[in-house]
């Protein structure tokens, strides 16, 4: 694996900087997917998470690849759910992201110790796929532990649009994974050392 470079760091910075301020920015300009399904008549608790999750997964799994740093998913993970508790302050379920970010860092890390797993697109995509769905079901599982009682009652009285969210979020993530793995191929070949001279190719 190749040293940290500028144009990493710029990377890390640009994807930190979304991770962080996606959330206020369309809150103030009214697009938070929250507010939009409310307009559309379709509101559910922790139905953003369907949005948010693969497009953080996107985000994380193209800077893993650019990079070949698996602490991008726990330490992006850990400021976006610092970011959210000032934004949101009163839903400190949103630390469900956090443990996502961790757990699929975890996943990071074993694709980096087998070459194989880490040339693949399937691999690559179901990591992005794991990340999205924990994101929605540790949410979902935050909210159940430290969330308001009113949530948690919509959420048990409506189980299968819960699995609706987790199991869709599991999906958008890892299709938008393969897109990711897709796109970052040429500069994965310069991140992950190569045993086979066809994979560089």
């Amino acid at each position: 694996m190749t040293s940290m470079r500028r144009d990493d760091l710029i990377w890390i910075a640009v994807v930190t900087l979304i991770a962080i301020t996606i959330n206020p920015i369309l809150k103030s300009i009214g697009l938070l997917p929250a507010d939009v399904f409310r307009g559309l008549g379709i509101s559910f608790p922790g139905q953003p998470q369907i949005v948010f999750g693969p497009l953080m997964a996107f985000l994380l799994l193209a800077l893993f690849l650019k990079t070949g740093r698996a602490m991008v998913f726990p330490v992006i993970g850990f400021l976006r759910a610092l970011s959210l508790s000032f934004v949101f302050p009163a839903n400190i379920e949103h630390s469900g992201t956090l443990l996502a970010a961790i757990v699929a860092g975890g996943a990071a890390v074993l694709l980096l110790n087998n070459s194989q797993w880490a040339r693949s697109h399937m691999w690559l995509s179901l990591l992005a796929g794991l990340y999205a769905g924990l994101y929605a079901a540790f949410n979902y599982l935050s909210t159940v532990v430290f969330g308001p009682a009113d949530q948690t009652a919509v959420m048990l009285g409506s189980p299968l649009r819960v699995l609706g969210v987790v199991v869709g979020s599991f999906v958008l993530g890892t299709l938008l994974g393969l897109l990711a793995s897709r796109l970052m191929r040429p500069l994965q070949a310069q991140v992950f050392t190569a045993p086979s001279p066809r994979y560089a190719v």
